[in-house]
């Protein structure tokens, strides 16, 4: 069958690798959202310094031409006050004045020149302003003895013609000025409209690359996770076959237990019992006879009771059998018994409604977490008591080991640290295979207690036992 090539993102990342192509994509994205921000404060500094740069060249502009107005009007009324009063000295103040007004028009038309671009004042202009100040320069001079007819008829003749024409070519330079700002607003508008389209240009290439970038990133977030998931599942799968692999090996352990306590009580057990009645019988059949014989006989028969003593012991540790014959609750007392008989140590046993038939499983994962506690509390905790408690539930099998020693510090995980918890580590893994529950309670000089529930599947109502402390 033709099986459908992979997209163009997996065969780059497969080629380069996922973690360069991101690195690279990020890169990108932050470049470009760098480039637009650096663009973004460039064009509003470059738009602001020309607006500004527009408005400074518009005012200085009008301030001039409205000096160069109020120099014409300036003008026409010194004039009209000399004519009112046509004194020597009037004729002086007049030519100082005319002199002022034309030297400021000189400076304004210089300047209007000198502007950078230069100020568009036409040639007319110029030229009526010169011609306009040829005629008011020898006013003082010729009109001071003019009669009042003559001095009305210049006024109307020279200066109201020729300053109303100026004024008016000022209003025009006004107007073009005018003109000329909007002609600079709408192209600093469009300037803006370019910025603007460019940065949002900028933008939308980094909000693309962002979002090219964010689906490589979701993707290989979601390829990790699949692994991730596909990882756990597998480390589950292997503690589940190791799970049971330990609980066969716990069932063979047990198997062989029981196998070799059998062979040993019924096999080897027996034959030294019948070596011991041989034994004997030789010693009945030697009464009279000399002692020495009779004493390696003697010898012989203790040898061989210490041996059966041992076997037993054996036997018993290995898989006793008790807990096969008779069930869990007489094969606990024998443990107990045994146990302080040993070290002891005052035991107490409480059972309450405990069946005789228990499934093998739970019977020996009990037999087996006592045993183990027992053995604990012998060798570290140095108690004067030791209490077992086993009560049946609906559904559940209950079992407590209490003692009043010397306790351990637990650590965040419920258990002892691993110098002194293989056993307790052991005793959790036995639980945990049987699919119970256990509680370990200890604190250094409070005592040890461990506490265990096991899963009890329906079984037949067993006689209700009454409930019972038996000393051990």
């Amino acid at each position: 069958m033709w099986e459908m090539a992979p997209p163009k993102g997996s065969r780059l990342f497969q080629t380069l690798g996922r973690r360069p192509v991101l690195r690279a994509g990020y890169a990108v994205v932050i470049g470009v959202l760098v480039l637009s921000v650096v663009e973004a404060y460039r064009i509003q500094v470059s738009l602001s310094g020309q607006h500004e740069e527009i408005y400074r060249r518009y005012v200085d502009e009008e301030e001039h031409i409205n000096t160069l107005r109020r120099n014409l009007w300036q003008a026409g009324n010194f004039v009209r006050d000399f004519f009112i009063r046509s004194t020597p000295e009037q004729a002086q103040t007049l030519r100082s004045q005319l002199q002022t007004l034309q030297a400021e028009d000189a400076d304004v038309l210089q300047h209007l020149a000198q502007m950078s671009p230069p100020s568009p004042v036409p040639p007319g202009v110029v030229k009526s302003l010169r011609e306009f100040w040829a005629v008011l320069d020898p006013v003082p001079i010729t009109m001071l003895h003019a009669s009042n007819e003559e001095q009305y008829d210049f006024i109307q003749r020279e200066i109201v013609p020729r300053r109303g024409e100026l004024y008016a070519a000022m209003l025009d330079l006004s107007d073009a000025d005018k003109q000329r700002l909007r002609d600079y607003d709408r192209q600093f508008a469009e300037s803006n409209g370019r910025a603007a389209e460019r940065l949002l240009a900028m933008l939308g290439l980094g909000v693309l690359l962002s979002l090219v970038v964010a689906a490589f990133s979701l993707r290989h977030a979601e390829t990790l996770e699949q692994q991730a998931d596909r990882h756990y599942a597998e480390v589950e799968e292997a503690k589940r076959e190791l799970q049971q692999l330990s609980g066969r090996l716990l069932e063979i352990e047990e198997e062989g237990r029981r196998r070799l306590s059998r062979e040993l009580h019924d096999e080897i057990g027996q034959t030294l019992a019948l070596l011991q009645i041989q034994i004997s019988n030789a010693l009945a059949a030697l009464q009279g006879q000399p002692s020495g014989p009779r004493e390696q006989l003697e010898r012989a028969r203790s040898l061989a009771e210490r041996t059966v003593q041992t076997i037993r012991n054996i036997s018993v540790l290995l898989r006793p059998a008790l807990l096969d014959d008779l069930g869990l609750v007489p094969a606990l007392q024998f443990q107990l018994e045994d146990f302080q008989r040993r070290s002891g140590i005052a035991c107490e046993f409480v059972e309450e409604s405990v069946a005789d038939y228990l499934p093998d499983p739970v019977k020996t994962c009990i037999y087996r977490v006592v045993q183990e506690a027992l053995h604990n509390c012998e060798k570290h905790s140095g108690s004067s008591n030791v209490r077992v408690t086993v009560r049946q539930r609906p559904g559940s099998l209950e079992a407590e080991v209490a003692d009043n020693g010397c306790g351990f510090q637990l650590n965040a995980k419920g258990m002892p640290d691993q110098s002194r918890g293989l056993g307790l580590l052991g005793i959790r893994e036995r639980v945990a295979l049987a699919g119970g529950s256990l509680e370990i309670d200890s604190s250094p000089g409070r005592g040890t207690r461990i506490a265990l529930r096991l899963p009890l599947e329906a079984q037949p109502q067993p006689a209700p036992r009454v409930a019972a402390e038996v000393p051990a």
